[in-house]
């Protein structure tokens, strides 16, 4: 079962975000992540970036806006 939480965007620097990860998740030495107007982050690192982007762009996000649309719809 999966975690749900929500936190607030740090800005580190000049051009990049943190990101923070709840307690209560396993993570590795590094966390993979793929991002457009989702953001989609293996916290063990153990799935390169690319394969998350392929599976961000050409499964998870159509489906999510597909399903955005029709409610917007209703």
């Amino acid at each position: 079962m999966g975690l749900t939480d929500r936190r607030k965007i740090h800005k580190e620097g000049r051009f990049s975000k943190s990101v923070i990860l709840p307690a209560g998740l396993r993570t590795g030495e590094y966390a993979t992540l793929a991002a457009d107007r989702l953001v989609l982050i293996d916290p063990r690192g153990e799935t390169p970036p690319d394969v998350l982007l392929d599976l961000m762009e050409k499964h998870l996000e159509p489906i999510i806006w597909r399903g955005i649309a029709n409610k917007d719809s209703e």
